[in-house]
């Protein structure tokens, strides 16, 4: 206010900077949560008509617990923490401080 900032640049150049650490960790743990949804759609539908809610972590879980394919599961396993991995990092480098 004593710069003569108005709102809206108080709020873009002051607020949001400093909530850039809070938002990134609210942005990594929302995608990590996101692909790895599972009780929800599993307890509600099952998968759904035709698999029209089955999730990975539902058709990880159903290769190895429903039709005993565990290698193929744990490969789907490796491969979900791979790209889980990649996506925070390349969030962290996306959103990440800026000096």
């Amino acid at each position: 206010m004593v710069d003569g900032a108005g709102p809206v640049r108080r709020f873009t150049a002051i607020t949001i900077p400093q909530l850039r650490p809070i938002l990134l960790l609210t942005v990594v743990l929302s995608t990590i949560g996101t692909l790895q949804l599972f009780d929800e759609p599993y307890v509600l539908t099952g998968g759904g008509p035709d698999n029209a809610t089955l999730t990975v972590t539902m058709y990880l879980y159903n290769n190895g617990f429903k039709y005993f394919g565990f290698g193929y599961a744990s490969a789907l396993a490796y491969a979900l923490a791979l790209i889980v991995s990649a996506l925070g990092v390349l969030q962290v480098k996306l959103m990440g401080e800026r000096r």
